[in-house]
């Protein structure tokens, strides 16, 4: 048997306020996370055999990535060039602005 559509909406309707409900916890401070049902054994400790050591200290790999990446002044170059390019685009589009104005109440 199929559902009916009322019943249809009131399903609808208890998923939109259980969803609003959901938002608003997620930014509400004052809610508490209920722990009790984690099963958390506090004896347990990992075997240090079964950890494998970094080879070096690891400095390697971020100076092969730092040294890959763009330098500093190649990004500001392309800001500055943005920019000038942002602030002629402003000034002729308040120009044509007001040609515009000047076009429609003067002729």
């Amino acid at each position: 048997m199929t559902e009916k559509r009322a019943d249809y909406r009131k399903k609808q309707a208890k998923g939109k306020n259980n969803l609003l409900n959901k938002v608003k916890a997620a930014f509400d401070d004052s809610s508490t996370v209920d722990t009790s049902d984690v099963d958390v054994n506090p004896d347990f400790t990992r075997d240090q055999s079964e950890r494998r050591p970094l080879e070096g200290n690891g400095l390697e790999d971020y100076q092969k990535v730092a040294v890959n990446s763009p330098s500093p002044s190649i990004s500001d170059e392309k800001r500055l060039r943005l920019k000038k390019r942002l602030n002629i685009s402003i000034f002729v589009v308040t120009i044509l602005i007001i040609l515009v104005l000047l076009a429609l109440f003067y002729l």
